[in-house]
């Protein structure tokens, strides 16, 4: 989904828009995780991820990506190479799911997902996604 004209290359609007999204999503994930929100934080970081990854399939297949959540599921469609922690801690996302959003119970769910954790989930989110933006494909971008 990326084309040449002379000496210029651009991304198809479609591609533009999910790269965009991922970013929006992980800095509303950062304030999140500054005012504390950590459910929502978690769901954020869960969101980039997915658009980043849509933006990869949408590149690599020339076709809009699935409707689906399942982060796993779109690192195999877009033949992103990553390593074993990364994809650990995408099945935990996915795992995770819509209990983020839909918690059964709020306090538990607020003592799960402490400070702590919530750190580290915005850590590796922002590891992932730094990792997904040197994929050979950006590259041709």
């Amino acid at each position: 989904m990326w084309y040449h004209m002379g000496e210029v290359l651009w991304v198809s609007p479609e591609v533009k828009e999910w790269m965009e999204q991922a970013e929006y999503d992980f800095s509303t994930a950062k304030a999140m995780f500054h005012a504390r929100k950590y459910l929502y934080m978690i769901y954020m970081c869960q969101l980039a991820l997915e658009k980043i990854l849509k933006a990869v399939v949408a590149l690599r297949t020339d076709k809009t990506p699935p409707k689906t959540h399942k982060l796993l599921l779109l690192v195999k469609l877009g033949q992103v190479n990553l390593v074993e922690e990364h994809l650990e801690f995408l099945g935990t996302l996915d795992a995770i799911g819509s209990g983020a959003r839909y918690p059964k119970d709020l306090a538990a769910a607020r003592k799960t997902y402490s400070r702590n954790v919530a750190q580290d989930y915005l850590v590796k989110t922002k590891e992932i996604l730094e990792w997904i933006k040197k994929d050979q494909i950006f590259k041709q971008l």
